[in-house]
Parts: structure tokens; C-alpha cells; sequence
């Protein structure tokens, strides 16, 4: 089936998850506690309905304002990730589910809320390319270079680089985009990439200014406020 005739059969009115401090990317899975009264809500009608929810990130204070001046004030970025929901577990204060992303999308328009869900209009014709299957990158991005600098690290903080040990190239280079702790515009600028060179040009730079010189922290993502 071809990327154009897979989008045809995505919905394009959805229910929306904010999420943090976590990012969702295409072609990953995301193990996720929601915690919060509306994330829990949008699950909730999710797994009762089609199990499709739309991951997006809130805007921070110094950017809420519509892009245009007078514009309507959005409280979501515009670029998100549509997400299968797998639940793998419901309690009284979290639901413990899987997040698979599947392929972004462009919220046009940000709907009234229906009892309390956050929902928007959306469509992905300007990201089909996420749904083609993913070669390998070719050799001159260096991959195995950012591992061995990532893994470095978390031996000399740590002794053991944790569960960044067993994973590939491509695979530490996507964990440390979902984990890392960035600033919201900043997580924003990697969904955004265009594809998986831009990705790592730009997680480097962040990585670079941000957090190479902190103590990481390997230990998967669990839980969401």
C-alpha cells in the first residue's frame, strides 16, 4: 500500500495528548504513565474508540500567542505525532500504555474541547515520508561515532552506560531525542526535522549546549505529569 493510500485512512479530526517531557517520533514506541486528570480522559476515549490519539507538545509562555499578530492563541504546537495506543495497564492514579508513532501531522486548527478532550483538525500530506520503510543511513552520518560519545559519557558518570549499551546506533540516537531534557521548543525543532540526517545534525548541536556537560540519565521513560 502506498504512504498516499495509508494517509487516506487516518483520521483527520483527533483527540490530543499532551505529553512532556517525553517526545514521540515516528517508527518508535514510547512506554508512558499517564498521571494527568486529561491525559487519562484522552486515553480513556481513545482505547473506547478508534485508538488513535495525536501527541503534541504544549507551547511554552513566550510563544502561546498565535503565529500571526491578532491570530488565536494556540496552546499546542503545530507539528505532532499520530500514535496507536496500546494499554498495558489501568490503576487508580496512572494508565500504563504503549505510545506507537506512526507519522506526524500539521494541527490546522485547534477544536472546542468535548467533555474536557482537547481535539484538533490535522492533516499529513507534507509528511508521507515517514511512513516509507527506513533504510540504513549511509555511513558518513557517523552514527557509530555518536554512540561511542554517548556511551562514554555514561560510563564515566556512571561506570555503565545502562541500557544504551545493548542499542543500536540508530536507536540511541532516537532514545536520546524522545529523553533527553530539552526545553519544549527545543524537543519541537526535532519532531520538526526533515528527515533522519536533520535529526542528528540538530539533536548534536542540543546535545552539545545542553546536556553533554550534565549527568544523563539512561533510565527509560516511565512516567507522565
Amino acid at each position: 500500500m502506498s504512504s498516499e493510500s495509508r494517509i487516506a485512512e487516518f483520521p483527520t479530526t483527533i483527540q490530543l495528548l499532551p505529553l512532556a517531557p517525553w517526545l514521540l517520533l515516528p517508527g518508535t514506541v514510547l512506554p508512558v504513565a499517564i498521571t494527568a486528570a486529561e491525559g487519562r480522559a484522552v486515553i480513556e476515549a481513545a482505547l473506547a474508540g478508534d485508538g488513535w490519539v495525536g501527541v503534541v507538545q504544549v507551547r511554552g509562555a513566550e510563544d502561546v500567542q498565535g503565529a500571526h499578530a491578532g491570530g488565536p492563541e494556540r496552546r499546542f504546537y503545530t507539528v505532532g505525532c499520530l500514535a496507536r495506543v496500546h494499554e498495558e495497564s489501568r490503576g487508580d492514579d496512572a494508565h500504563q500504555v504503549r505510545l506507537e508513532g506512526v507519522v506526524r501531522f500539521r494541527l490546522r486548527e485547534e477544536l472546542p474541547a468535548a467533555d474536557g478532550i482537547p481535539r484538533g483538525r490535522v492533516d499529513y500530506g507534507e509528511f508521507t515520508a515517514d511512513l516509507r520503510s527506513r533504510e540504513e543511513e549511509p555511513e558518513d552520518m557517523k552514527l557509530a561515532l555518536f554512540k561511542d560519545r554517548i556511551l562514554a559519557l555514561g560510563r564515566e558518570q556512571f561506570g555503565s552506560a545502562g541500557v544504551l549499551e545493548a542499542l543500536s546506533p540508530r536507536q540511541i540516537v532516537l532514545f536520546m531525542a524522545q529523553t533527553a531534557p530539552l526545553a519544549p521548543a527545543e524537543k519541537q525543532a526535532l519532531l520538526e526535522a526533515r528527515d533522519f540526517r536533520e535529526l542528528l545534525d540538530t539533536l548534536g548541536q542540543l546535545l552539545s549546549l545542553n546536556y553533554l556537560t550534565t549527568t544523563p540519565d539512561t533510565t527509560p521513560p516511565s512516567r507522565v505529569h
